[in-house]
């Protein structure tokens, strides 16, 4: 069940976006999920619902399942805990935000994505945030950390001018 904030709520969530340009941002909804693997789709189904309709719903969806399952195998949200998805709106962009209970690992990075090389699976989540994000970031440390990303409203996607991937791929 998403809950929508009162008008008093979103004044006091807003948020300002790393692009000065784009404006500030209200909150639109926010849920705690438990820290489990089934949760994740729980997660997308929640950003779904929340932007609703939209061009870049379907990058939303994508990315927040790669920010919860992060949240779920690499920090201390999987091990009995939880993590939190809010979704803030503005003129133009879209900002999700998934908040975990920190981890003594390394902050999230993107990595490079090789094509023409067999990786082993995982560890390409963070590196499909940054191809497809307007912009991403983190905040935090060991005992929680927040990692977000905006895309723009009109669904088009950062890295897709550089992109050289055959249809379907």
């Amino acid at each position: 069940m998403i809950t929508m904030p009162d008008d008093n709520d979103r004044v006091l969530m807003t948020r300002i976006s790393p692009d000065p340009g784009a404006g500030p941002m209200a909150l639109l909804s926010r849920r705690r999920f438990a820290g489990s693997p089934e949760q994740v789709r729980h997660a997308r189904r929640f950003v779904e619902l929340a932007v609703g309709e939209c061009s870049a719903t379907e990058y939303a969806v994508l990315l927040t399942s790669e920010l919860a399952s992060n949240a779920v195998r690499h920090t201390e949200s999987g091990n009995g805990g939880s993590f939190e998805v809010s979704v803030y709106v503005g003129d133009s962009r879209l900002r999700v935000e998934v908040a975990d209970e920190g981890s003594t690992r390394t902050a999230p990075e993107a990595r490079l994505i090789d094509l023409d090389e067999e990786q082993l699976p995982g560890g390409r989540g963070i590196a499909i945030v940054d191809l497809c994000a307007a912009c991403w970031g983190h905040s935090g440390d060991d005992s929680g950390r927040v990692v977000w990303f905006e895309l723009t409203r009109d669904g088009s996607v950062a890295g897709e001018d550089s992109l050289d991937l055959p249809k379907g791929a």
